[in-house]
């Protein structure tokens, strides 16, 4: 007999062929719970969920607890269009600078510093402040930072409403150049000891993922669609072009190379740069 199984998922955009699917299936054995990367990071570390995206980070970071799921990851080839930072400063002018980094965020905070130290940018004089989107990004640049990561949803509106007025940075596209490997920035996972416990529950939910995302980008494309556009109001065109050619699903050896020089590069940095992340 099936027990229930909770599921944690991302309200971004990005996450959208996936919930989309899951939520119109309704089936009555999966709950389904919503947040933030950070709060569904939360939520599966507190043992309320047994099955959700997380930030890679998290994975990286407590892979013990977790059992890597393959059917599905939050990735892209390099531009990704939806973790942008915002900055007055070209990227190597940045030493020095006050960077607004998001409060529901764990991944892109991270790989903006890698990417900075890989650059040879010294973070040591770096003022990295959290916030949380409660101003217009060009009221932010004007009064209060010098650059701001974005990431989700607010990223692509964003990028797409500033684009040529304000320089932009995809950290997607700066990870591929340094690293020649596809970003990752959110994996699948099931927490390990549930799925030790409950091994056919485990079968079936990685089953339910991979057609989930063959019906989110297949039968319920154009619904899809349709619900973001209107959402965030922006025109089909732009989340079609954000959910085919940026945004992709697949993992491959590739996304593993990936993650595991992503930890390589982070045990590279200074323990004191840890404290806006964990």
């Amino acid at each position: 007999m099936n027990h229930k199984i909770s599921l944690g998922l991302i309200n971004f955009t990005n996450c959208l062929p996936i919930n989309y699917t899951l939520e119109k299936w309704a089936l009555e054995d999966i709950i389904l719970s919503w947040g933030h990367p950070v709060l569904i990071n939360n939520l599966i570390k507190e043992q309320q969920v047994h099955v959700a995206p997380i930030s890679a980070f998290e994975y990286l970071m407590n892979e013990k607890d977790y059992v890597l799921i393959k059917e599905a990851c939050i990735t892209s080839d390099a531009e990704c269009g939806s973790v942008i930072l915002f900055s007055n400063y070209k990227l190597k002018d940045l030493a020095g600078k006050k960077i607004g980094i998001p409060h529901n965020s764990a991944t892109s905070i991270n790989m903006l510093k890698i990417i900075l130290n890989e650059k040879g940018i010294p973070l040591e004089g770096i003022n990295f402040v959290r916030h949380k989107y409660q101003k217009p990004l060009n009221e932010m640049l004007d009064k209060e930072f010098d650059a701001v990561l974005y990431i989700g949803d607010a990223a692509l509106v964003s990028g797409i409403k500033y684009n040529d007025l304000i320089l932009q940075y995809d950290l997607g596209k700066l990870w591929k150049e340094i690293t020649g490997l596809p970003p990752v920035f959110g994996t699948w996972v099931a927490r390990a000891d549930w799925a030790d416990t409950h091994k056919d529950d485990f079968e079936r939910v990685k089953f339910l993922i991979n057609k989930a995302v063959e019906a989110g980008l297949g039968m319920y494309f154009n619904e899809v669609i349709q619900k973001a556009a209107s959402e965030l109001d922006l025109s089909e065109y732009y989340i079609k072009d954000y959910l085919t050619a940026k945004i992709k699903y697949t993992f491959t050896p590739e996304h593993e190379k990936s993650l595991n020089l992503f930890k390589k590069f982070y045990n590279k940095l200074d323990d004191r740069f840890d404290a806006f992340t964990k």
